[in-house]
C-alpha cells in the first residue's frame, strides 16, 4: 500500500488577467519576515462546447529567508506581484496575464459568525510570472474517494450530478477532505460502475468560481400579482472531467485504515476548531455584559 506519509499528487494550473492584489506583511515567531498576498485572475475556458469565466482566487505566503536563512525566492514573487499591472489600477484590458505554479488545493474550514462550521476548499500558489499562454484553472489530482452520491436539489429532486468526496493526502500524513463534482451524464454513468468507495484514483478537471443569478417569487400568498427577486448565489465547484479507469492497484493505493486514523485526527482538528471559536465569542459577549454606556 501507499504510504500516509507520501503525499498525494495535487497541482493546479492557472492562467489568466490579474484582476487585483492584496498584500500584507508580518513577522514569524522567530523574527524572519513574511508576506501575505491575496490575488484573484480571471480565467476564461471551454467547457461542454461553451465558454466559462471564473474569477479564481489564491492565495500565497512566504517568510523572507528559509530556515536555513537563504533567501527564499517566493517571497520574491510576491514583492514582483506588487509592480505588476491590475485590471483594478490599469483596466482589464491593459491588466497582465500572468500563469500561477506551485500551486495546490487544500481544505479550507473555519467558523462562521453564527457558529456554523464552513468546510470548503482553497488554492494557495508559490510563484507567479507574466505569461501570453492560453487561459485554464484546472486540477490533476490523486484523491481517496470517501463518499459518492447524486446531487440533489433544495427539493429533494436529482440534479443528474454526482458528488465526490475524496480525500487528499498532504504533507506529514494530513488529511483534507474536499467535494468534486461530476456533471457530464457519461462520465457520471461511468464512474458510478467503475468507481468505488475506498478506491484511491487520479482525476482531472477544471475549477469553477463564478455567481449566478436566481429568481423567485417575492411572495408565495393566493392573490395578486408576485413581484420576482432576484439574488445572486456564489459558485465554486471542483468538475472532474477525466481520471482513471478504475481504482488503483494495491501498491499505489492507499490503505483505508490510515485513511480512517488521518480522518480521525482532522475531525478531532475540527472540533476544536469550533469549541476555540465558542470560547472567543462567549468572552467577547461577557465583556459587552460587564461594559457601562454613557446613558445608563
Amino acid at each position: 500500500m501507499k504510504s500516509i506519509n507520501e503525499q498525494a499528487k495535487n497541482e493546479i494550473s492557472i492562467i489568466g488577467k490579474l484582476l487585483d492584489v492584496t498584500t500584507a506583511a508580518g513577522k514569524l515567531n522567530d523574527g524572519r519576515a513574511y508576506e501575505r498576498a491575496n490575488l484573484t485572475v480571471r480565467v476564461t475556458q471551454e467547457y461542454g462546447g461553451r465558454e466559462e469565466t471564473s474569477e479564481v482566487p489564491v492565495s500565497m505566503f512566504a517568510a523572507q529567508f528559509t530556515s536555513h536563512g537563504t533567501p527564499n525566492p517566493a517571497y520574491k514573487t510576491i514583492q514582483d506581484l506588487k509592480t505588476m499591472q491590475t485590471a483594478q489600477n490599469v483596466g482589464y484590458d491593459n491588466a497582465d496575464r500572468i500563469r500561477l505554479s506551485g500551486a495546490t488545493l487544500r481544505e479550507n474550514a473555519f467558523v462562521s459568525r453564527n457558529g456554523t462550521l464552513v468546510d470548503g476548499w482553497q488554492l494557495n500558489a508559490s510563484f507567479a510570472n507574466k505569461t501570453n499562454k492560453k487561459d485554464c484553472a484546472t486540477f490533476a489530482t490523486d484523491i481517496f474517494i470517501m463518499d459518492m452520491h447524486a446531487e440533489e436539489d433544495r427539493d429533494g429532486d436529482s440534479t443528474g450530478r454526482l458528488v465526490i468526496k475524496g480525500g487528499i493526502v498532504q504533507y506529514g500524513g494530513r488529511l483534507d477532505v474536499i467535494e468534486f463534482i461530476v456533471e457530464n451524464p457519461t462520465a457520471v454513468d461511468y464512474i458510478e460502475r467503475n468507481w468505488n468507495i475506498n478506491d484511491t484514483v487520479s482525476c482531472v478537471g477544471f475549477i469553477r468560481v463564478t455567481s449566478v443569478e436566481v429568481s423567485a417569487a417575492a411572495n408565495d400568498s393566493s392573490w395578486g400579482e408576485s413581484i420576482p427577486q432576484t439574488t445572486t448565489r456564489y459558485v465554486r465547484e471542483l468538475i472532474i472531467t477525466n481520471g482513471d479507469d478504475t481504482g488503483k492497484d494495491e501498491d499505489f493505493a492507499y490503505d483505508a485504515t490510515e485513511i480512517k486514523k488521518a480522518f480521525n485526527v482532522r475531525k478531532a482538528n475540527l472540533e476544536q476548531l469550533q469549541i476555540d471559536a465558542k470560547n472567543v465569542a462567549s468572552k467577547k459577549s461577557t465583556a459587552q455584559s460587564a461594559s457601562k454606556y454613557d446613558w445608563e
